[in-house]
Protein backbone atom coordinates (compact mmCIF):
# COMPACT_ATOMS: atom_id res chain seq x y z
CA UNK A 1 0.00 0.00 0.00
CA UNK A 2 2.76 2.64 0.87
CA UNK A 3 4.54 1.99 -2.36
CA UNK A 4 1.09 2.65 -4.49
CA UNK A 5 0.86 5.56 -2.33
CA UNK A 6 4.19 6.74 -3.08
CA UNK A 7 4.13 5.75 -6.55
CA UNK A 8 1.36 7.67 -6.92
CA UNK A 9 2.41 10.88 -5.49
CA UNK A 10 5.54 10.98 -7.36
CA UNK A 11 2.88 10.41 -10.74
CA UNK A 12 1.21 13.58 -10.21
CA UNK A 13 4.72 15.51 -9.24
CA UNK A 14 5.65 14.89 -12.22
CA UNK A 15 2.78 15.79 -14.40
CA UNK A 16 2.14 18.90 -12.04
CA UNK A 17 5.51 20.16 -13.86
CA UNK A 18 4.90 19.25 -16.82
CA UNK A 19 4.43 22.84 -19.37
CA UNK A 20 2.11 20.93 -21.10
CA UNK A 21 -0.63 20.54 -18.43
CA UNK A 22 -0.63 23.93 -17.37
CA UNK A 23 -3.52 26.29 -18.84
CA UNK A 24 -2.50 28.75 -21.01
CA UNK A 25 -4.14 32.07 -20.03
CA UNK A 26 -6.43 33.40 -23.14
CA UNK A 27 -5.53 37.49 -22.48
CA UNK A 28 -1.90 36.24 -23.76
CA UNK A 29 -3.23 36.50 -27.25
CA UNK A 30 -4.33 40.43 -26.52
CA UNK A 31 -1.45 42.85 -28.14
CA UNK A 32 -0.31 43.32 -31.55
CA UNK A 33 1.07 40.74 -34.28
CA UNK A 34 3.28 40.29 -36.68
CA UNK A 35 2.73 38.04 -39.33
CA UNK A 36 5.84 35.79 -40.58
CA UNK A 37 6.56 32.51 -42.45
CA UNK A 38 3.83 33.60 -45.02
CA UNK A 39 5.33 35.82 -47.78
CA UNK A 40 2.35 37.16 -48.95
CA UNK A 41 1.41 38.56 -45.61
CA UNK A 42 4.66 39.35 -44.15
CA UNK A 43 4.76 42.05 -41.86
CA UNK A 44 1.03 42.49 -41.74
CA UNK A 45 0.36 43.26 -38.19
CA UNK A 46 -2.75 42.46 -36.78
CA UNK A 47 -4.28 44.11 -32.91
CA UNK A 48 -5.61 41.08 -30.73
CA UNK A 49 -8.37 42.28 -28.35
CA UNK A 50 -11.22 41.33 -26.61
CA UNK A 51 -14.75 42.21 -28.12
CA UNK A 52 -17.88 40.87 -26.90
CA UNK A 53 -16.21 38.32 -24.74
CA UNK A 54 -14.29 37.07 -27.69
CA UNK A 55 -10.59 36.92 -28.90
CA UNK A 56 -10.93 39.16 -32.46
CA UNK A 57 -8.03 40.63 -34.61
CA UNK A 58 -8.05 43.30 -36.53
CA UNK A 59 -5.67 43.90 -38.76
CA UNK A 60 -3.57 47.47 -37.93
CA UNK A 61 -1.02 47.12 -40.58
CA UNK A 62 -0.77 46.57 -44.34
CA UNK A 63 2.21 44.87 -45.69
CA UNK A 64 3.57 46.36 -49.22
CA UNK A 65 2.25 43.30 -51.19
CA UNK A 66 -0.07 44.78 -54.07
CA UNK A 67 -2.55 41.57 -53.47
CA UNK A 68 -2.74 42.33 -49.85
CA UNK A 69 -3.64 46.38 -50.53
CA UNK A 70 -5.93 45.41 -52.99
CA UNK A 71 -8.09 42.65 -51.07
CA UNK A 72 -7.23 43.75 -47.30
CA UNK A 73 -8.09 46.81 -45.38
CA UNK A 74 -6.98 48.22 -42.38
CA UNK A 75 -9.31 47.76 -39.09
CA UNK A 76 -10.98 44.61 -40.96
CA UNK A 77 -11.40 41.42 -38.94
CA UNK A 78 -8.48 38.68 -40.23
CA UNK A 79 -9.00 36.63 -36.77
CA UNK A 80 -12.76 36.36 -36.32
CA UNK A 81 -12.43 34.07 -33.43
CA UNK A 82 -9.85 32.61 -30.82
CA UNK A 83 -10.74 29.25 -28.86
CA UNK A 84 -9.44 26.61 -26.38
CA UNK A 85 -8.79 23.14 -27.81
CA UNK A 86 -7.04 22.20 -24.48
CA UNK A 87 -5.05 23.76 -21.80
CA UNK A 88 -1.97 25.07 -24.12
CA UNK A 89 -3.73 24.60 -27.66
CA UNK A 90 -6.17 26.55 -28.98
CA UNK A 91 -8.12 27.36 -32.55
CA UNK A 92 -7.82 30.50 -34.35
CA UNK A 93 -10.01 30.37 -37.59
CA UNK A 94 -8.12 33.70 -39.70
CA UNK A 95 -9.91 34.99 -42.87
CA UNK A 96 -8.79 34.21 -46.44
CA UNK A 97 -6.85 37.00 -48.68
CA UNK A 98 -9.92 38.01 -51.54
CA UNK A 99 -12.67 36.48 -48.93
CA UNK A 100 -14.92 38.43 -51.02
CA UNK A 101 -13.79 36.71 -54.59
CA UNK A 102 -13.84 33.20 -52.43
CA UNK A 103 -17.17 33.90 -51.72
CA UNK A 104 -18.72 35.15 -54.80
CA UNK A 105 -17.11 31.24 -55.93
CA UNK A 106 -19.09 29.35 -53.06
CA UNK A 107 -15.76 28.75 -51.59
CA UNK A 108 -14.67 29.02 -47.69
CA UNK A 109 -12.99 32.26 -46.81
CA UNK A 110 -11.31 31.28 -43.73
CA UNK A 111 -9.39 28.77 -42.79
CA UNK A 112 -8.95 27.24 -39.39
CA UNK A 113 -5.68 26.35 -37.58
CA UNK A 114 -4.03 24.68 -34.33
CA UNK A 115 -2.52 27.10 -32.21
CA UNK A 116 0.10 26.74 -29.60
CA UNK A 117 2.80 29.55 -27.86
CA UNK A 118 6.30 28.66 -28.79
CA UNK A 119 7.34 31.12 -26.22
CA UNK A 120 5.76 34.64 -24.45
CA UNK A 121 6.22 36.36 -27.84
CA UNK A 122 5.39 33.69 -30.45
CA UNK A 123 2.45 31.74 -31.44
CA UNK A 124 2.84 28.94 -34.22
CA UNK A 125 0.07 28.13 -36.61
CA UNK A 126 -0.87 24.74 -37.90
CA UNK A 127 -3.70 23.30 -40.07
CA UNK A 128 -4.41 19.43 -39.62
CA UNK A 129 -1.77 16.78 -38.30
CA UNK A 130 1.26 19.38 -38.30
CA UNK A 131 3.14 20.81 -34.93
CA UNK A 132 1.99 24.39 -33.95
CA UNK A 133 5.64 24.40 -31.97
CA UNK A 134 7.72 23.74 -34.86
CA UNK A 135 5.70 25.90 -37.63
CA UNK A 136 7.43 28.05 -40.00
CA UNK A 137 3.80 30.23 -40.24
CA UNK A 138 4.09 32.27 -36.39
CA UNK A 139 3.20 35.43 -35.10
CA UNK A 140 5.42 37.51 -33.64
CA UNK A 141 4.56 39.82 -30.54
CA UNK A 142 4.71 43.45 -31.24
CA UNK A 143 3.31 45.27 -28.23
CA UNK A 144 1.32 43.75 -25.81
CA UNK A 145 -1.86 45.66 -24.79
CA UNK A 146 -2.17 44.34 -21.06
Amino acid sequence: MKTTVTLLLATLFLLSCSEKLKTVSEDKFIGTWEMKGTSIMDGTQIQIQKENNKLVGRIVKLNDNKYVKLFADSNEVWISEISRNSNYEFKLIESKLGKDLFALYGQKTNQEFKVQFIDENTIGLATENSEPTTSTRIYKRVTSNL
